[in-house]
């Protein structure tokens, strides 16, 4: 019998990474889960439910590679740890888990076990070519001639849309790609351009410490998937964290959601060797396969808390894509494309080539229901079923909004019909899923990957038609629209024509930790054009020109309107030196640009 810790303490409830837990308990949930089978050669073993324990008590072994040494390092909350081993385990190898002291979720004869994955031999994955260069269309500033961002035209604006900014990360076959937030009149405030081969997906606002912050996923991309980072800004447009992954895995593009306790969710693709046997009906035989990793990472310390593997619990016949055994990339069953945590402590997932959702049991990794697809715990409705969805999302009121691309996965029997955004009433006793609301374009609009629903704080959604769409759309609960817009150039190839992977609707304020910017022009007839743009800037509501024949006798020469991205106005030319100040509408001076020379 093992002997338990005795814990003089009164147990509470609290957040296991957005997870509910015992503390005080001595029960520890552990990642890897119990029977995973495709873990990581470098894992670090995560444990939550306890402070921390000392690293002799954690005994780690695996079945090649024999007893394993490591160290013990903290969570940020207090509420967990990571076991860091001294080496990596070897590819199929069994790792046997024990606390002295605790009992661990999903053991068996006292310790949890988990497979370490194979290798896919010799494959290489090529990312996206980067073509650069300027696109046909493209805004230009004098005062920041790097900003090459694309236009977004308003095309309908009715009253009823709710407050905020638009958020796009507009990529483009040739062009400059960038995380860009507009204003209703699609005027932009503050323009990101990606580094140079590179891109960037799911740009918005989401709050961390209980602050708004700017977040995006940065990184390269390959067909349908991306290796890179989750970055975080804050109001001053400073860099204040990046989540690079952890456990061998790279983010993937498709999620970085921010959870509570300073806990980042990411979804990663890890191509393995894997059984295909129940989808071949060869016994034995092995595919090259992408596992779709989900972790939740410490954000303040790059440990995990949180790890999930889709090949231990989504099987392989509930896939729509097929396997083809002569492939040179690696079969994808399931391609998780959206992650969020509820504020049930559960998890809510979306996986397109299976057209279902699922709503998991963090604490186990066991999937508590399944929505849609082969195995639906749901009776689906009249014009319920969705297919090759995006961005699965738990409403206020406990409903799921759904994209529904409605392009059937390699399946070119069925024609492709018209995206849509979704409104589903799950009755949990009833085991139904009911249509709700539905939101469309009067356009038939198509979307064969990406997009996303966003519910708004007035009621109204907020819709991103996707990859090859160029639009964003607002509507009112009943569905009608009220505002939409696309981007110039926009298009409908996708890879030739300007696009965002979602699009959002956010409040947004800041003020730059940088300067304005000016630079001058003459324009002839004693005349100088000065132009002014602070990127990023919010709150401006004026600029004051300052300007003299050197740069210790400026002084005030004119005032106006700030009135877009960038204002300008004219001045004397016989003026040798000139700056600018912003000014709020309450007349306070916000920032001063650097003196310039004519």
């Amino acid at each position: 019998m093992r002997l338990r810790r005795v814990l003089a303490v009164t147990p509470v409830i609290g957040l296991l990474g957005g997870v509910p837990v015992v503390q005080g308990a001595d029960t520890l949930s552990v990642y890897p889960t119990a029977g995973t089978q495709t873990a990581s050669p470098t894992t670090q073993i995560s444990f939550r439910g306890a402070a921390t324990a000392p690293a002799a008590s954690v005994l780690v072994s695996g079945s090649a590679t024999g007893p394993h040494s490591g160290t013990v390092e903290n969570h940020s909350d207090g509420n967990g740890f990571s076991f860091i081993p001294d080496q990596s385990f070897q590819p199929g190898e069994t790792v046997s888990v024990q606390v002295m002291g605790y009992d661990l979720v999903g053991e068996q004869n006292g310790s949890v076990s988990f497979q370490i994955y194979t290798p896919v031999p010799h494959l290489k994955l090529v990312p996206n070519p980067d073509a650069g260069g300027t696109a046909k269309k493209s805004q230009h500033f004098h005062s920041e001639p790097h900003l090459l961002p694309p236009f977004l035209v308003v095309m309908t604006k009715k009253g009823g849309t709710a407050p905020g900014d638009l958020f796009t990360a507009p990529k483009i076959s040739r062009g400059q790609d960038g995380a860009m937030i507009t204003n209703k009149r699609g005027q932009l405030i503050w323009f990101h351009p990606a580094p140079k081969g590179t891109s960037i997906y799911d740009f918005r606002v989401q709050h961390l410490g209980g602050q708004p912050v700017l977040t995006w996923w940065q990184g390269k991309t390959l067909f349908a998937k991306g290796y890179g980072k989750g970055v975080i800004y804050d109001t001053t447009y400073r860099k204040i964290g990046q989540v690079t992954g952890a456990n061998g895995y790279k983010p993937d593009l498709h999620e970085f959601e921010l959870g509570p306790d300073g806990t980042a969710y990411t979804t990663n693709y890890q191509p393995v060797m894997y059984d295909v046997s129940s989808i071949t009906g060869t016994p034995g035989q092995m595919g090259k396969l992408f596992d779709c990793v989900i972790q939740g990472i410490d954000i303040k310390t790059g440990l995990v808390k949180f790890e999930w593997h889709s090949l231990d619990h989504i099987p392989l016949t509930d896939s729509y894509f097929r396997f083809i055994a002569s492939a040179v990339d690696p079969f994808d069953p399931v391609h998780l494309n959206s992650v969020e945590p509820e504020p049930n402590g559960n998890l809510l997932l979306s996986g397109r080539n299976t057209s279902a959702a699922y709503e998991i049991d963090p604490s186990s990794g066991n999937i508590l229901w399944r929505l849609g697809g082969k195995s639906s715990d749901f009776s689906m409705g009249p014009r319920a079923s969705f297919v090759a969805q995006h961005d699965v999302r738990r409403r206020p009121d406990g409903d799921i909004t759904v994209f529904d691309n409605g392009t059937p996965p390699q399946s070119p029997s069925q024609k492709p019909r018209p995206a849509r955004g979704i409104q589903l009433h799950l009755d949990m006793n009833a085991h139904t899923a009911t249509l709700v609301h539905k939101f469309k374009r009067r356009q038939k609009t198509f979307a064969a990957s990406q997009g996303n629903v966003e519910t708004l704080p007035n009621g109204n959604v907020f819709v991103g038609w996707g990859g090859s769409s160029p639009y964003m759309s607002e509507f009112k609960s009943d569905g009608s629209l009220v505002f939409d817009a696309r981007f110039d150039p926009g298009g409908s190839t996708i890879g030739t024509d300007t696009n965002s992977y979602r699009a959002y609707k956010l409040p947004w304020s800041a003020r730059p930790y940088f300067p304005p910017k000016l630079a001058l022009e003459s324009v002839g007839g004693g005349k100088l054009e000065v132009y002014l743009s602070w990127n990023g800037a919010t709150d401006v509501a004026k600029w004051e020109v300052l300007a003299g024949s050197s740069p210790s006798t400026l002084k005030s020469v004119k005032r106006f309107h700030h009135n877009g991205f960038e204002s300008s106005t004219r001045i004397p030319s016989s003026y040798k030196y000139v700056a600018a100040r912003a000014r709020a509408s309450d007349g306070s001076v916000l920032g001063t640009t650097q003196t310039v020379k004519r």
